[in-house]
């Protein structure tokens, strides 16, 4: 086999968790191959929502320049109507810049991030994209991959070696196949009529509905409202075990039943598909040198717009774990680390978006008591996307906030903490306690190409709110460890370079 057909890595699937995954390991010099089965851009819009941590990954494989151009963002959040118009519950929406250092909500066509994702591949040279060529066999061989695939065009066969393959296939994946077929069902298995609509110019019906997005928790029809942009809508109705879909998907149906807000006149249908919303997870997410992310790991109901997110934040947690393996600087345990976090934190999500179908479907607001804070002020219940603490692994130091999300900081000119090191390891120290560091300490900062960075105020407030004074946090910007003194910097980096080196 010829070093051109030999890869670090190959990836199944070059969809937005694909793509994004091959932008990172693009940016950490991994010599990378893409399969997709695909010749064009899925055309349709499916996911339209991304949170403000994964704006955050954005902006550390440098495109947050690019997708802030195709998103919208707001700060109107999610409201849960029920009979007569009450509102029961509401996703809180955050005016201006939220924790992660961007606007915590955004919405998009997914066509355009996918052109995006797949514009910024071209900076690599050692990143190379087949298009039209469809994986039918994967050899799971202990020290490398073999991967063949077959061409749309021709039905020509080609065959591919790698030290480790990631599959980024979505629900229907092929390589977790070659991981494992069980599954854990957390209890939703529903079918969705999904409508997308494109405004006509000029509706004043169109310009009158509400710009955020409503859900409609009436037992006789439950459904989702999203405001996508001006030009673009969605609705996504449940089917009752007695509809007719093939009558559904149809205009006459779809008219009828989106009446009391738009018409024929206002918006043409873009789709009108059937979709069978689950929430499962996959029970394991690696095989050997086989690694699962996104759809083809979990599946999550849409009701929270963090199907999407789930994905993207696997494969931000996964990229930098391969290049150190890759590269021989961290064991094979480190990718084990990868599904005990994940698996946890997608868990919670997955919860999260079960509990908020139960309300749309039943209007109860006894069931919101029970899954949410009640504002009085303001006399309905009121949540924010969870922070979830990563499941156990080998990459955490400590007890919480350890192993959560990081803030990301913006200094007095403006600037992102993160800039300072897309994509690296950064310990955050105040001046005092940077002056003190010991030379072992030195020596695993060289070693390893931890970036320290000088807390700003901002950061410097932060460490001081969860009594420290530094922070050594990871690429994927999840807390590995913190500390108050020169003594303590050099436990957590020491433990930091014990787990990599441990078999």
């Amino acid at each position: 086999m010829s070093d051109n057909n030999d890869f670090d890595v190959i990836i199944v699937g070059l969809g937005p968790v694909g793509a994004m995954l091959a932008n990172l390991l693009g940016r950490l010099h991994l010599k990378v191959l893409v399969l997709e089965k695909n010749k064009e851009v899925h055309p349709s819009p499916r996911a339209i929502h991304f949170d403000g941590e994964v704006m955050r990954i954005f902006q550390n494989a440098g495109l947050d320049g690019k997708i802030r151009k195709i998103a919208r963002p707001t700060h109107k959040g999610m409201h849960f109507i029920g009979a007569n118009n009450k509102t029961l519950l509401v996703r809180k929406g955050v005016k201006g810049i939220g924790d992660q250092g961007w606007e915590n909500n955004w919405y998009f066509f997914q066509p355009d991030l996918e052109r995006e994702l797949r514009f910024g591949l071209q900076q690599y040279p050692n990143v190379t994209v087949r298009l039209g060529e469809e994986v039918v066999y994967v050899a799971n061989s202990g020290l490398q991959i073999q991967v063949k695939t077959m061409s749309e065009c021709n039905e020509n066969k080609s065959h591919y070696m790698g030290n480790w393959l990631v599959g980024c296939d979505g629900a229907k994946s092929l390589v977790s196949k070659n991981v494992s077929t069980d599954v854990e069902d957390l209890g939703l298995d529903e079918k969705w009529l999904v409508i997308d609509l494109k405004i006509r110019e000029g509706s004043k019906r169109a310009a009158n509905l509400a710009d955020y997005t409503i859900q409609h928790c009436k037992p006789e029809r439950p459904m989702t409202q999203c405001y996508i942009s001006p030009l673009r809508r969605r609705w996504e109705i449940m089917v009752f075990p007695d509809d007719h879909t093939d009558e559904m998907i149809q205009e006459q149906f779809i008219w009828f039943i989106l009446n009391p807000w738009l018409g024929p006149e206002d918006a043409v249908i873009e789709r009108a598909q059937i979709y069978t919303f689950h929430s499962i997870l996959k029970r394991q997410w690696k095989n050997g040198r086989i690694v699962l992310a996104g759809d083809s790991a979990h599946q999550s109901p849409p009701f929270l717009g963090q199907g999407l997110c789930a994905g993207l934040r696997d494969v931000s947690a996964l990229a930098w774990r391969l290049s150190l393996v890759v590269e021989g600087r961290a064991s094979s345990r480190t990718i084990n680390s990868y599904e005990h976090e994940r698996k946890s934190h997608v868990r919670k999500f997955i919860e999260l978006a079960i509990s908020c179908g139960e309300i749309i479907k039943s209007g109860n607001s006894s069931l919101i008591t029970n899954y949410f804070k009640h504002d009085h002020k303001e006399e309905k219940a009121v949540f924010d996307f969870p922070k979830p603490q990563l499941g156990s692994g080998d990459w955490i130091f400590g007890d919480p906030p350890l192993g959560q999300i990081c803030p990301q900081f913006v200094d007095s000119d403006h600037s992102l903490s993160d800039n300072y090191a897309l994509y690296q390891f950064i310990l955050f120290l105040n001046l005092k306690l940077k002056r003190k560091l010991c030379e072992k300490s030195l020596k695993i900062i060289q070693d390893w190409d931890i970036i320290v960075v000088e807390a700003a105020e901002a950061a410097k407030t932060w460490l001081h709110s969860i009594g420290s004074s530094a922070a050594l946090v990871r690429p994927d910007r999840y807390l590995y460890g913190v500390a108050k003194n020169p003594q303590e910097v050099f436990l957590v980096l020491s433990h930091f370079q014990r787990s990599m080196n441990e078999v």
